[in-house]
């Protein structure tokens, strides 16, 4: 067996405007949305660039997933990889979510932002500075762990 594809599904509070958040943020519309007869989100599925991820309103009468509204917090985050980090966190942010993490170009060699969107998902924001190995990735990793615990 080989995995294909890891697709998050996000459970939200209010799904219509969930739909409309990440619509304008992402510059797209649902690839698929597929409503009840009382209004609310059964399912939606959104493609940006090459992945894609579904959402739906909490339906626990269903069994779907409490949101993190619900739960008080989410225990995952979601990372992007966009052509610019800083253009996407200020569209996100334009668009009522909460800065976690300024966009800083970090050790690793991406520029990385984290952002909570309105619904309480949690997003972390990659533009890809500079292709790094695993060793060079390790000695640097080592040295900037070394230098945060002696503080």
């Amino acid at each position: 067996m080989e995995i294909q594809e890891c697709t998050p599904y996000l459970s939200v509070n209010n799904a219509e405007k969930a739909v409309a958040f990440y619509s304008q943020v992402f510059s797209t519309k649902p690839w698929l949305l597929l409503t009840m007869s009382d209004g609310r989100v059964m399912h939606s599925e959104f493609r940006v660039g090459n992945t894609r991820f579904f959402l739906s309103d909490e339906l626990p009468e269903h069994g779907g997933t409490p949101s993190p509204k619900t739960l008080g917090g989410t225990t995952v985050a979601i990372h992007l990889y966009v052509t610019d980090c800083d253009k996407l966190v200020k569209e996100m942010l334009n668009n009522g979510s909460e800065l976690l993490m300024e966009p800083t170009d970090m050790f690793w060699g991406d520029r990385f932002s984290r952002v909570r969107d309105p619904f309480g998902h949690e997003w972390g924001i990659s533009t890809q500075l500079k292709e790094m190995s695993p060793e060079e990735l390790e000695k640097i990793a080592s040295k900037v762990f070394e230098n945060t615990e002696k503080q």
